[in-house]
């Protein structure tokens, strides 16, 4: 059986300075020299182990978007509501907007005049309008209408995502299959590896 090498998921960095390299760690597996049968049944038990495995993501994984479904048209339905509503109260809102702006360039156009008049006759009633109408335009705008927040539609494939993340992938074969292997008389021999900044 050929020497086996497998790098370990987790990189663990060793660096000796700022920009300096980075290894990682793998492993090399050194099989018995007598024992061949005993490896068969390991890499056997992995396979069916893998084969498992991947039968219970997959069933998971279909279980979740069976669920997904009935919970996007849940929040759709709410949704159309909501969209409904928000319709009516943006129509609501683009007509008081529409009042605001105009009564808006009204004052500010009365206090373009009103201010120009005080700063060129300095009449008393020229600047006394000219106070009140800025004071008019301040109150305004502290209440100039604000548009209401859009519902946002649901995501079918967002909540599929989020239900399948706990659909593990990993059902331990590995370390069974490490078990049996070092068990059978074989080696697993752990080495460092250069992966970035390497001279």
């Amino acid at each position: 059986m050929k020497k086996l090498l497998l790098t370990a998921a987790a990189v663990v960095p060793l660096l000796i300075s700022c920009g300096g390299p980075e290894f990682s760690v793998g492993y090399r597996y050194v099989p018995p020299k007598d024992n061949t049968a005993c490896l068969q049944s390991c890499d056997s038990e992995f396979s069916k182990c893998q084969q498992k495995c991947e039968e219970r993501r997959e069933k998971c994984i279909e279980d979740a978007r069976k669920r997904a479904e009935a919970i996007y048209q849940k929040e759709l339905s709410i949704y159309q509501k909501e969209l409904s509503a928000y319709n009516k109260a943006y129509a609501s809102y683009q007509r008081a907007l529409l009042d605001w702006n105009n009564n808006y360039r009204k004052l500010y156009r009365d206090y373009l005049y009103f201010k120009k008049a005080c700063k060129k006759t300095k009449d008393y009633y020229a600047c006394d309008r000219k106070y009140q109408l800025e004071e008019a335009l301040d109150t305004l705008n502290n209440t100039k209408p604000t548009p209401p927040a859009q519902p946002t539609k649901p995501d079918l494939q967002e909540i599929i995502s989020e239900l399948s993340a706990s659909c593990n992938a990993d059902c331990g074969c590995k370390e069974v299959y490490n078990s049996c292997f070092t068990s059978c008389g074989g080696e697993i021999v752990p080495y460092k590896f250069c992966v970035k900044n390497c001279k």
